[in-house]
């Protein structure tokens, strides 16, 4: 890991002899990945070498830093974070002043090969019936399968061998990983790339640089381990993929990413560990979702307010049957085949373009009947479809 250093002069001492006057100087700043334009790296080391030892910090979730430095001549200001190499230097020059880094982008290191991709690290006190975690090391992709438990699924089969083969063996493979450690690198998540690691517990994250989580990739991740899954602040997640989380035995489910496009198919069907799926008093569908399928939170129960913000999710505008054609999935609340729909919000409140395009129909066999229907506009004008044109 090679830090980046950028050199801070201070100001000379007054009168130009005597001893030197001690400042402290306020240094912030934006650490950011150079290959993603924008994207701040949390968790990296911020270090200014004074004496006698040095001043240091790590950034925030996106990652800025405020690092406040008392010195009496020049110094030298790095930042390191695993995965990344060197940054442009610069040269700064500081006395008694604040002084803005400005950004600070370092480069990603060459993703590994092999099995340099990963590395296994026995749980502390599990000799007896040793438990790991699994850190991905530094990669963009992770390929479909690569550390799936099982080499194939009852959807798909996985060609690639999982890394894990002839690592921990045969017996509980998939209860032996309890952590799963991603790296900010990473960008893509394959199918099945996780698939039946059910012993996975504590917080799970997905790193703010992912965009695509592929077809199963955490399913029955955590089944027996109840893991908080979050998304990273800043979070450049698109895609989730059909049945990417089905019965991960997530505690409840996290806030979704304003940049989430497309969630899939039952996404999220079954993927909590209790019967309450949600711990948000207003769970959210993001401005920028296009398209949610059918049952893609199925069997969750969500006593709060649903709010969608997105005005994609219309029916199409040329259907003229009263078959609904639009980009709401059936039943995306209640379980795949239930004949009854026992899943109601307090309240749901909907864009009115949206609202108008579907038929009464439509909406009982997405959300359930009897929903309360409020306009987005304003929060708080009740929506009843008997008085609208659609």
């Amino acid at each position: 890991m090679v830090a980046a250093a950028l050199l801070l002069t201070a100001c000379p001492p007054p009168g130009g002899g005597g001893t030197a006057p001690t400042y402290t100087t306020t240094i912030t700043g934006t650490v950011q990945d150079a290959s993603r334009t924008g994207l701040g790296l949390p968790g990296a080391t911020v270090s200014a070498s004074t004496k006698p030892e040095p001043t240091t910090t790590t950034t925030g979730p996106d990652g800025t830093f405020s690092l406040q430095v008392k010195h009496s001549g020049s110094f030298t200001l790095t930042a390191a974070k695993t995965c990344y190499g060197t940054a442009p230097a610069q040269t700064i020059t500081a006395g008694g002043s604040d002084h803005d880094a400005g950004v600070i982008a370092l480069t990603p290191v060459p993703e590994p090969t092999g099995n340099d991709r990963f590395t296994l690290k026995q749980n502390p006190g599990t000799a007896a019936n040793p438990t790991y975690t699994l850190t991905v090391n530094c990669v963009r992709t992770v390929t479909p399968g690569e550390f799936a438990s099982s080499p194939s699924s009852g959807f798909i089969s996985i060609t690639s061998n999982t890394r894990l083969a002839g690592r921990l063996g045969t017996t509980r493979l998939n209860r032996r990983v309890t952590a799963i450690e991603l790296p900010d690198t990473l960008r893509t998540i394959g199918n099945y790339a996780f698939y039946e690691h059910i012993g996975v517990t504590g917080e799970f994250t997905i790193p703010a640089a992912v965009e695509s989580i592929g077809l199963g990739a955490f399913r029955y991740m955590g089944q027996n381990g109840e893991p908080r899954l979050r998304f990273a602040q800043d979070s450049r997640l698109k895609t989730i993929g059909i049945v990417a989380f089905n019965f991960a035995g997530i505690s409840a489910m996290p806030p979704l990413p304003e940049s989430l496009e497309t969630i899939g198919v039952r996404a999220f069907e079954d993927a909590f560990a209790s019967a309450a799926g949600s711990s948000l008093s207003n769970f959210v569908i993001p401005a920028n979702v296009t398209s949610v399928g059918n049952y893609a939170f199925g069997s969750t129960v969500f006593n709060a307010t649903l709010t969608i913000r997105s005005p994609h999710l219309t029916r199409t505008p040329t259907d003229r049957t009263q078959t609904r054609t639009g980009n709401l999935g059936d039943s995306i609340f209640t379980e795949s085949g239930a004949a009854t729909v026992t899943q109601e919000f307090t309240k749901i409140v909907i864009p009115r373009a949206v609202f108008t395009s579907y038929t009464q129909a439509d909406l009982d066999a997405i959300f359930g009947p009897g929903g309360n229907y409020v306009d987005l506009a304003d929060g708080t004008t009740t929506l009843d479809i008997t008085t609208l044109t659609p």
